[in-house]
């Protein structure tokens, strides 16, 4: 059998260490990643490897030869151009003409081999995915098998709410020469997001063996380090580099260990390495080949590679530091803080935790470095949350960091293109604005300011000015949380794609910034008066005259800032009576002024102008579900719409009202894109509040009708809903055990997992895609079973978590 080694990665998400090291080659005690890959692959008989190489393939090529120095026969494949996975392999056709294993040339494990083979063969796949499961799988390929082993669902990095199980594709494969029948030469094809759909959907056999031992894949730099303690700690089944000189401590030749230096395992000293008087090597600590530690320095949880000296009275603590780097005397690293190659840090000078410092940098004496290199404070986790980047402001979010955001979002636009930007009235806003707008001039793209102003609006301008896309700046400091966001808009007024997320990730951590020529740099141009071109085109929705002559009195609750200022504008033109309360008054207090006023409607108006809560002319405050049930009722009362997008946690009762006024209610995902994609217009009732409430205002006044009124022309559509906390990183273990609970069960897996009892009823449980939570929804023929229903699984998420 023959061997494939995958090792054409790049490792943006190891930066700094591998700005000019392919990741394969990035060191595991003392030897590069590869070389693993390489005794694993030669343990169970596999000696004829292909390896395909893309980055730094040179690097590669002249540690390795022709591998006849560690005991193999490796046959390169370069791809000039990415092929992807799959595709990187059909270069090697003529060479894999029999079964062939893939591994991974940046992974580390002790899987036996020939047991998945085995499995392979006793199953007749196509391919075999080794299998494991994990803490966290958002940066994986997510798989479900069947009782057989027969792979039934795989989704390639979910976000948590799509997170059905916490088993996931390895990246080690058994697989047979019939795959390449699929695949064109020279065409980029991918294992994940190609091959093994395609096998499913042709109900080839695609299976997952479930394999046993220890498996990382080095894919950031905190699994790097982990990677290392866990090595040292024995949870890998691989020999030990060195000699053990004492229990749990390893040593290469040569190795130098001045009496009184002090060396606490377990830990690993590369050969030729001096350790002086004084000197503290402290547990999980690699200290690379002819490194040398001066007295009096410490060391603890760190990773040197070669040649790094260490000064007198340094001091570095869960750090990494690549070759060739000196620290001087007196310097601090600390926690998660990494350096790359020939760097020097000053005497005395301190790296804050988290800090990157990029190759051949040299940091001053008593620097303190803790923003300099922010951008590696993001590098092991997504930029983006669920609802575009937010941070604390000013010191999350600084003009800085946002400068540099914006030139890496600019080097995934065209040169040219031309970007809505805006934000609220807050100063700290627009302070951000302004700085995301001179990175984006940077990268020659050209900006058109409508601020101040509201989401809704710029989505709207967006699409009437066919912009290329768009920026959404606006604070928060509820809870006194001082939190800022930043939204992204595509050309259809959409957030942006996952897939624009990662490309603008990728040029930020690679500093891939696109930099015009200077008489090619962007342009800005300003038009505050946007928001009177939205009001005109929401007056076109409505019946303007039957709305004015109602003369509704209204309530607002809404912040008096000029970003806001269209609200009391747009309600003028209806000729409605504006009865207005200060930001702060509550929701008790404004259903009082309600009734006091004999007010028609009261309104709270979200600060991001995208969400409203209505107060009836009674003072009933309207839930979620009742808003949800009124906009569906709204929207298709006189069918100006066909179709509208409601949340997979929507209750039954909506497709009751839908049904009855001949509309189509079609649920998604509970994301904004999802919601906002269906339909043709960019003003939706879920996310532009003004354009809700004037459509209710039109049917109030058609039907002559109090709010009240129409509230009894709906059905229950009263949910349940309860939070369960539960720590990140058992999410998925949580996920796989209740999918395992429910087979058989009738399920859907649109958002979360849905359960749907046999009689009657739903539950939904939905991981939040950012917090440490789940959500529970049930709906039963009655409250009392909609409890019992969700009870059952919010027990089961609490002792899941404890497993």
């Amino acid at each position: 059998m023959k061997g494939v080694i995958m090792a054409g990665g790049k490792g943006t998400r190891l930066r700094p260490l591998t700005c000019n090291l392919p990741k394969p080659m990035v060191p595991m005690l003392h030897k590069p990643v590869m070389e693993y890959g390489i005794e694993l692959l030669k343990k169970h008989g596999i000696t004829d490897i292909a390896v395909t190489v893309h980055y730094l393939p040179d690097a590669i090529r002249n540690y390795f030869g022709d591998g006849s120095e560690f005991g193999v026969n490796l046959h390169y494949f370069e791809e000039t151009v990415p092929l992807g996975t799959a595709g990187a392999i059909k270069a090697a056709e003529d060479f894999l003409d029999e079964t062939f294993v893939v591994v991974s040339g940046d992974a580390l494990t002790d899987f036996d081999l020939e047991q998945g083979i085995s499995y392979h063969e006793e199953k007749g796949a196509a391919v075999t995915i080794f299998m494991k499961q994990v803490e966290s799988p958002l940066e994986y390929g997510v798989i479900m098998t069947n009782e057989d082993g027969k792979i039934i669902r795989f989704l390639e990095k979910p976000s948590w709410n799509e997170v059905f199980s916490d088993t996931v594709n390895t990246g080690i494969y058994v697989v047979d020469p019939i795959v390449f029948s699929y695949m064109e030469k020279n065409v980029p094809f991918d294992f994940s997001k190609d091959l093994f759909p395609l096998l499913m959907k042709e109900e080839r056999h695609l299976y997952g063996y479930s394999a046993e031992g220890y498996w990382s894949d080095i894919g950031n730099l905190q699994q790097y380090r982990q990677s290392h303690y866990d090595m040292l700690s024995g949870l890998v089944e691989l020999p030990m580099y060195g000699q053990e000189i004492k229990p749990g401590i390893w040593a290469g030749e040569n190795c130098f260990i001045e009496d009184g230096a002090i060396i606490e395992g377990p830990a690993s000293i590369g050969e030729g390495t001096v350790i002086r008087k004084g000197a503290r090597v402290e547990r999980l600590s690699v200290i690379g080949k002819n490194s040398v530690l001066s007295s009096k320095s410490s060391v603890k949880k760190s990773v040197l590679w070669n040649d790094v000296y260490i000064g007198t009275e340094a001091e570095l603590r869960g750090a990494t530091v690549a070759n060739g780097t000196k620290v001087e005397n007196g310097a601090s690293i600390y926690e998660h803080a990494v350096v790359g190659n020939h760097c020097v840090i000053g005497r005395k000078a301190t790296l804050k935790p988290e800090v990157k410092i990029w190759p051949e940098k040299e940091i001053y004496e008593e620097a303190l470095v803790h923003t300099s290199l922010i951008w590696g404070r993001k590098a092991s986790k997504s930029l983006f949350g669920a609802r575009g980047i937010n941070g604390i402001a000013n010191v999350e979010i600084t003009p800085d960091y946002v400068a540099r955001l914006a030139a890496a979002y600019g080097a995934v636009l065209p040169h040219g293109s031309k970007i809505g930007v805006a934000s609220d009235s807050n100063h700290f806003s627009i302070m951000i604005k302004q700085a995301f707008m001179q990175g984006l001039h940077s990268s020659g793209v050209n900006t058109y300011d409508i601020s101040p102003t509201v989401s809704p609006v710029v989505r709207f301008t967006i699409k009437n000015e066919k912009l290329q896309g768009g920026i959404y700046f606006r604070f928060s400091n509820r809870n006194d949380e001082k939190q800022l966001t930043i939204e992204f808009y595509d050309e259809k007024g959409l957030p942006i794609h996952p897939d624009i997320e990662r490309k603008i990730e990728n040029a930020y951590w690679q500093e891939d910034y696109r930099r015009a020529a200077f008489d090619r740099i962007g342009k800005g141009t300003a038009n505050s008066a946007k928001s009177e071109d939205y009001i005109e085109a929401l007056m076109k929705t409505v019946d303007v005259k039957l709305i004015k002559n109602v003369k509704f009195r209204v309530v607002v609750n809404y912040r008096h800032q000029p970003y806001l200022s269209f609200i009391p504008e747009l309600y003028n033109r209806l000729n409605c009576e504006i009865l207005t309360v200060p930001y702060q008054t509550s929701a008790e207090e404004l259903t009082s002024f309600v009734r006091a006023t004999n007010a028609h409607v009261g309104i709270l108006v979200g600060e991001e102008g995208e969400t409203m809560r209505l107060v009836t002319e009674t003072g009933q405050v309207l839930d979620d579900e009742t808003m949800l049930a009124l906009y569906v009722f709204t929207a298709f009362y006189d069918q100006k719409i066909k179709e509208m997008a409601i949340p997979v946690y929507g209750s039954s009762g909506l497709e009751a009202i839908a049904a009855a006024l001949d509309g189509k209610l079609i649920r998604t995902k509970a994301n904004p894109r999802s919601l906002l994609e269906v339909g043709e217009g960019e003003m939706n009732y879920l996310f532009d509040a003004q354009y809700a409430f004037i459509q209710i205002l039109e049917l109030l006044a058609k039907k002559n009708a109090t709010i009240s009124g129409l509230l009894e022309m709906l059905p229950d559509v009263q949910l349940l809903r309860e939070l369960v906390p539960c720590p990140k990183d058992k999410k998925g273990q949580v996920m796989r055990k209740l999918m395992e609970d429910i087979k058989g069960s009738n399920v859907e897996l649109l958002d979360g997992i849905k359960v749907f009892h046999p009689d009657g009823g739903w539950t939904l449980i939905l991981p939040d895609s950012e917090h440490p939570v789940f959500t529970v929804y049930s709906q039963g023929m009655d409250e009392k079973k909609a409890k019992e229903f969700a009870s059952n699984y919010i027990n089961k998420i609490r002792q899941y978590q404890q497993v």
